[in-house]
C-alpha cells in the first residue's frame, strides 16, 4: 500500500465530506455498540510495521475514539475507576482538537441562534485509507 513517505509518514488522500448527525453513536443500544464496533479495524487498531511502528502501536485516532465511546457509556465503568478515566478522555480529546483543529467555516443559523455543525462540507482524510493500511499490517 502506498500510503507512507520516504521519511515513514502516513500519507492519505483528502475527500470532501458533509457532516450528517447520526444519533446512534450517541445512544446506549446494541445498535449503538455495533456502529462503535464498526469504526475500528481489526485487532482494535494495533498493528507493526517494519520502520512507522516495529513496536506493537495503534494510531492515535483509534486510541481516542475508544475513548469517547467510554466517555459516552460511563455508566458501564467500574464506579471506582469511572472519574479518573473520564477526565483522561476528555482532556486527550481537547488537546487533540487543538492540535489538529477543523477549520471548516460554519454559517451561524439564525433559528438556533448558533451552529449544528451538520450539513457542511469538509475536508478529510480517507478514513477507509486508513483502516486498509491498519489490517494489513495489523497484529
Amino acid at each position: 500500500m502506498g500510503l507512507l513517505t520516504p521519511r515513514d509518514k502516513l500519507t492519505m488522500d483528502n475527500e470532501a465530506i458533509i457532516f450528517i448527525y447520526n444519533e446512534t453513536f450517541g445512544d446506549n443500544s446494541n445498535e449503538s455498540e455495533q456502529a462503535w464496533k464498526e469504526l475500528m479495524p481489526l485487532h482494535g487498531g494495533f498493528f507493526r510495521h517494519p520502520t512507522l511502528a516495529p513496536e506493537k502501536s495503534v494510531f492515535s485516532v483509534f486510541h481516542q475514539l475508544r475513548c469517547l465511546q467510554r466517555v459516552l457509556k460511563d455508566e458501564e465503568m467500574p464506579k471506582m475507576s469511572a472519574p479518573r478515566h473520564f477526565r483522561h478522555c476528555v482532556d486527550l480529546l481537547r488537546q487533540v482538537l487543538m492540535c489538529q483543529p477543523d477549520l471548516t467555516v460554519e454559517v451561524k443559523n439564525i433559528t438556533i441562534g448558533g451552529v449544528k455543525g451538520f450539513g457542511t462540507e469538509h475536508q478529510c482524510k480517507d478514513w477507509n485509507q486508513l483502516i486498509a493500511f491498519t489490517e494489513e499490517w495489523g497484529t
